[in-house]
Order: structure tokens, then sequence, then C-alpha cells
């Protein structure tokens, strides 16, 4: 293949995942709203739920969900004031906390995985297990280099006397 063929196959990949997300961001605020949240709210109490009552702090939060500390802050506010989730004390840490889901924040995420699980899994049922176990290898290898990059921004702009966080902005809600 090309260089040029393979630039072209690249750019479908990504505008094709690009659009698959849009679509999954699309029905999955549909199953969100019906609970009183949104989409990013989903993904937060989802990631926290399967971290169990340890919780996370907000910057570990943050790197998992690829969305800036303004608006997790936002989130966790917004989170906690529905009784979601709750702060607990960092033990290593007393300036820093954790998050973890409540019992109601955990219930909400199992009702929303019923809810969805039939239609998210008519979107991959023509794809073999196989296929499925690409995809997810693939597109975990590409979050990766897009993470390597926006490490190395942040770093080369710290060090250019820059604190911008470019790239490092995500709509989490």
């Amino acid at each position: 293949m090309s260089s040029t063929d393979r630039a072209i196959l690249a750019r479908r990949a990504l505008l094709d995942t690009l659009r698959v997300a849009n679509l999954l961001d699309r029905r999955g605020g549909a199953l969100a709203r019906r609970e009183g949240i949104t989409s990013a709210q989903w993904l937060t109490l989802g990631l926290l739920s399967q971290v169990g009552e340890q919780g996370m702090t907000p910057t570990e939060l943050c790197r998992q969900l690829c969305v800036s500390k303004q608006n997790m802050t936002g989130m966790i506010v917004r989170l906690e004031k529905k009784g979601l989730i709750e702060r607990q004390p960092e033990p290593r840490d007393r300036r820093s906390f954790r998050v973890a889901a409540t019992d109601k924040g955990a219930k909400m995420v199992q009702n929303l995985e019923d809810d969805g699980r039939e239609f998210f899994s008519r979107q991959v049922d023509m794809l073999e297990e196989e296929s499925l176990q690409n995809m997810s290898d693939s597109l975990a290898r590409v979050l990766e280099a897009l993470r390597e990059e926006e490490r190395g921004d942040r770093r080369g702009s710290r060090r250019n006397g820059s604190h911008s966080s470019r790239g490092s902005q995500s709509k989490a809600e």
C-alpha cells in the first residue's frame, strides 16, 4: 500500500470512528437524559462503579475520560448534588480527595447498562469476536498515541512558558 493510500485509509478510519462516537454519544445521551444525567456523567459514574469503594481522584478521572480538570470539577459538583457520587478523604494526601459512586449512582449505572445493552449489542452483532477484539485493540493503541502526543504538547508548552492545555479540553457535558 502506498503512503498516499495509507493516509487516505487512516483518515477514513478516524472519521468513521468520530462518526460512530457521535452517534453512540447521541444514543447514550438519550438514555442518560431519561435518568436526568448527561452521557459524560454516565461515563464518569460507570467508571466509578467499576472501581468500587476505593473510588478515584479527580486527576485519575480526567486521565481516564480525557477531559479537562475544569470540566471534571463541574461534573463532580453536579453528580454530588444529585447524590450519585460522594467525596472521600485521600489517605495519602489530606489536601486531596477521592470520589466514589454512591449506591444510588451504582444503581443508576446498572439501570442504564440494562437499558443500553440490547442497543449497543445490536450495533456490533455483525462482527465476529476476533474483529471486535482487533477493533478494541486498535482503538486502544490510537488512544494511547493521542494521550502520549498530548502529554508531549503539555510538556513542550510548559518549557515555553505557556500554560495552555491545547487539546485537553474535551466536552464533558
